[in-house]
């Protein structure tokens, strides 16, 4: 029991001395956050105030940014682009007349009859349901709207007075060759023969 009091009045001692050699290091370490502590206590009493989020806050720091940058940056200035034309040519029509293929020929003179075989084709323009004929260009066939200025009369299985509408090429000529083409109305006007048939023959009289 002696030694306790002794060895609680060295531990006292020792104590004493390591805080006594930490004072100083303390100190210096401290002294740091102060002088931090004071500038910005400083700041907080200056009359300027940056931490303002009103527009008058966003102005100052607009201005500041622009003050600090180099070189004044302008309105930026937006133009319509001009695109060059794209090249034009003039055109000009040029009308040519539609040669004709029908080779119009005077009829065979009043009363003539000419006997050889026929077909008959759709129609004529203007005469669409009509009993008509289309004749050989040797025959005088040739185009001829409403009203016709020829008439012939086909005869087959009968006779019927047709008027000439049109001019066919019915293979003039040629070992085939057909004397007339009859619209089907001018087909069932002569003959009782089906179109089917195809071929009919038929004597022509002119007027």
């Amino acid at each position: 029991m002696p030694d306790q009091p002794r060895r609680v009045a060295v531990l006292v001692i020792a104590g004493a001395i390591a805080i006594g050699l930490l004072s100083p290091l303390t100190a210096r370490s401290a002294s740091p956050l102060v002088v931090e502590a004071r500038r910005l206590l400083a700041i907080a009493d200056s009359p300027v105030k940056v931490a303002d989020r009103g527009p008058a806050g966003r102005s100052l720091s607009s201005s500041r940014s622009l003050a600090a940058a180099g070189q004044a940056i302008g309105p930026e200035e937006l133009s319509p682009v001009i695109m060059a034309a794209p090249p034009s040519l003039v055109m000009t029509a040029t009308i040519l007349p539609r040669p004709s293929s029908a080779k119009v020929s005077p009829p065979p003179a009043a009363g003539t009859l000419v006997t050889g075989t026929a077909t008959w084709y759709c129609c004529s323009a203007g005469w669409q349901g009509e009993a008509v004929v289309a004749l050989p260009g040797a025959l005088g066939g040739h185009y001829d709207s409403p009203p016709a200025a020829r008439y012939v009369t086909v005869c087959a299985d009968r006779c019927a007075r047709l008027p000439v509408a049109d001019y066919c090429g019915c293979y003039w000529g040629e070992a085939n060759q057909k004397v007339a083409d009859l619209s089907p109305e001018a087909w069932a006007a002569v003959t009782d023969r089906g179109l089917s048939a195809g071929v009919v023959t038929v004597t022509i009289q002119f007027e």
